[in-house]
């Protein structure tokens, strides 16, 4: 009977084990944490407009009609759904330039190959506390993007 305890907890243990390989890291905002999962580049397409989010490193670059912000990011992977802090750098156009200087507070989640993202104007206080459900009218600005083919 003891051996049957023993292989259990031996199991459980190395279940645990493979479990926290496959899931981000669970701090800060460098490359190798929460964030290296967000690595490389994300689009979504809604009719004719296409909007690109890329990660390199603790930098991030957001395109969208011919405009872009770029700054850098923090993640807390801890939480559930995960953190994501981006805070502009600079901005292109008119749109883009009046975030500079400000971060937009968000919530961010992987699934297989989509990103789910969902923020907060840059400036506002306030993060999001969970994604929309099916139907909701989002308060924030929420996108699903998709991984980039390399």
């Amino acid at each position: 009977m003891r051996w049957k305890t023993t292989v259990l907890l031996v199991s459980a243990i190395v279940l645990a084990g493979f479990s926290l390989l496959t899931t981000p890291s669970l701090a800060g905002g460098k490359a190798g944490d929460g964030a290296k999962a967000l690595q490389g580049s994300w689009t979504m397409t809604k009719g004719n407009d296409k909007m690109t989010l890329t990660f390199d490193g603790d930098k991030f670059k957001l395109e969208f009609k011919g405009e872009s912000a770029s700054g850098t990011f923090k993640v807390d992977a801890s939480k559930t759904p995960g953190h994501i802090d981006l805070s502009v750098v600079k901005g292109t156009g008119d749109d883009t330039q009046k975030y500079e200087g400000k971060t937009s507070k968000g919530l961010y989640q992987i699934e297989g190959n989509k990103l789910k993202w969902f923020a907060n104007e840059p400036g506002k206080d306030d993060r999001p506390t969970a994604f929309p459900g099916d139907g909701e009218r989002p308060k924030h600005l929420y996108a699903i993007f998709e991984r980039d083919k390399k």
